[in-house]
């Protein structure tokens, strides 16, 4: 297995995709061509097995998804890290992103162990936000 971590450079018709994806409306198309969407992908040979995406503009962290068969392997925390360096790098001050708030799911249990922190906001009966302290490391 050859990882290679790198930022992915968005084209048009992607951002249109994505935008349709998350559900986003036209600010985002306007903040992936400014450059502030952050968009990181892990690829082994040619195959994508995981990627993230941030904004800078507001610190969230809009997505972070690997394939299951490359999962607990350090991917997602490599991918994650990588893009809230990005962030931080353009300025945001607060980190944060929508999590599972069902603590029987992995992805409660993942962004805890990297040290992210409720904050007590409900966006739905299903997710809570979590807040990455500024002081909380980011790499392995």
């Amino acid at each position: 297995m050859d990882l290679q971590f790198r930022p992915m450079q968005l084209t048009e018709s992607m951002i249109q995709k994505l935008r349709g994806a998350t559900g986003e409306d036209a600010s985002f198309a306007a903040d992936a061509l400014s450059g502030r969407i952050k968009f990181m992908e892990c690829v082994d040979d040619a195959l994508v097995v995981g990627h993230c995406i941030g904004n800078s503009a507001t610190g969230e962290i809009m997505g972070l998804s690997v394939e299951p068969s490359y999962r607990r392997k350090g991917v997602a925390r490599r991918l994650l890290a990588q893009v809230v360096d990005l962030l931080r790098g353009d300025g945001a001050r607060r980190i944060w992103l929508a999590a599972p708030c069902d603590s029987t799911l992995p992805a409660y249990r993942f962004y805890r162990a990297m040290g992210w922190q409720p904050t007590g906001e409900r966006p739905s009966n299903h997710d809570e936000i979590l807040e990455l302290p500024s002081s909380s490391a980011t790499t392995d």
